[in-house]
């Protein structure tokens, strides 16, 4: 399965041209203000980050050997076509000095810059929030140009791109030129929405397009009214034919005051006062037979949730009925070549006996009490 990483920082003055049209002209200048002035004074902050990710199939009557042509036979489809693949994220993610830092929903410390840290398995990105608005509005060489109504286009030219990615083709981060559109509010000179396309891979990529549409809303953070997104869609379409697509949403946006602590490093996080005590309490190397507190439910669980279960039997210094807390770390869905679901956990001060644990579930699939492993204490 492919990974696939993002990202683009750059600063420096965006070039613009529209001619005689004053109005286009001025319209561009006042919203690139407003961009350059959120990024200036936009506080510290983080977001809940929740990404649906699902691989698709596409039915293509012909499709050609070239990019080229499997865009075309893409773009002339109304249907992604058949699920193969899909998972749910849940994070944290951190905005600090325009950086993006990452960490499972509700940790105590965030963890990491880079999604691969973090995430086994899938395509994912980052560059949201800060990234893409930093070279769009403020690169130099930037080229611009309205295309009517509250509609401009642009073209980041290599030089100037701060696009970098990495897939498993050829495992080397590379940087690519991109283009793309974005709309405005004429009445407020605000940003509504952006969309970057990437289709300048070299030949022994496996990639043939990856599409970013970000749309943003303004938010209040601390005692200001900032420009934060509210959704993004990430879509790759690769040599294959295959295609890959994250939905992402973001939800509970507050300033960041640093009561967490900032972490680059895979030192194991600090734990909560609660499951200090439970490894405390915790002889080394005991095997435990656990069982669900909390039912999981794919229709709304996700990698990244918190899990607590209980002790089904006395063991040395554990009795029947304490509870033990951890996190899912895979949820995910596979539909060829058989359909089955993986699920991956990580307890607190323990190692699951059995790394993974798969079902033959089509459908959905709900854990509840009757769902049993073993771990043993570290």
């Amino acid at each position: 399965m492919p990974t696939w990483i993002r990202l683009c920082a750059l600063s420096g003055l965006a070039i613009a041209a529209f001619g005689a049209d004053t109005g286009a002209q001025d319209l561009f200048n006042k919203v690139r203000a407003k961009v350059a002035a959120n990024s200036r004074s936009v506080p510290r902050y983080t977001c809940v980050e929740t990404i649906n990710r699902t691989e698709y199939r596409p039915q293509y009557g012909a499709a050609g050997a070239s990019c080229k042509a499997l865009i075309a036979a893409r773009d002339a489809l109304t249907s992604p076509g058949y699920v193969t693949w899909r998972d749910r994220l849940r994070l944290d993610v951190a905005v600090l000095n325009g950086r993006e830092t990452f960490s499972w929903a509700g940790a105590q410390q965030f963890e990491t810059t880079d999604l691969r840290q973090l995430i086994a398995s899938g395509s994912s990105g980052s560059g949201d929030f800060a990234a893409f608005l930093a070279t769009v509005f403020g690169a130099p060489g930037i080229e611009v140009a309205f295309l009517g109504g509250d509609v401009f286009r642009f073209r980041v030219p290599l030089a100037s791109s701060g696009y970098r990615y990495r897939s498993r083709g050829s495992g080397a981060e590379r940087t690519t030129a991109y283009h793309g559109t974005f709309k405005v509010d004429p009445a407020r000179a605000d940003l509504k929405q952006l969309t970057v396309d990437a289709d300048e891979f070299p030949p022994e990529e496996p990639l043939c397009r990856a599409r970013d549409v970000m749309d943003y809303q303004r938010l209040k953070i601390g005692d200001g009214d900032f420009l934060l997104p509210e959704r993004s869609t990430m879509t790759v379409l690769f040599s294959n034919g295959k295609e890959s697509h994250n939905e992402t949403t973001y939800a509970d946006c507050r300033e960041y005051k640093g009561e967490s602590t900032i972490r680059f490093d895979d030192a194991p996080a600090e734990r909560t006062a609660e499951a200090q005590q439970v490894e405390k309490k915790l002889p080394s190397h005991v095997k435990l037979q656990l069982g669900l507190q909390v039912p999981i439910d794919s229709d709304t669980a996700a990698a990244g949730d918190p899990v607590t279960a209980v002790v089904l039997r006395n063991a040395k210094g554990v009795k029947a009925g304490d509870t033990v807390h951890g996190r899912i770390v895979r949820l995910e869905q596979s539909m060829f070549p058989k359909a089955q679901w993986l699920v991956v956990f990580q307890m607190d001060g323990m190692r699951t006996l059995k790394d993974s644990f798969t079902f033959g579930e089509r459908g959905k699939l709900v854990l509840d009490s009757k769902f049993h492993f073993e771990c043993e204490t570290r």
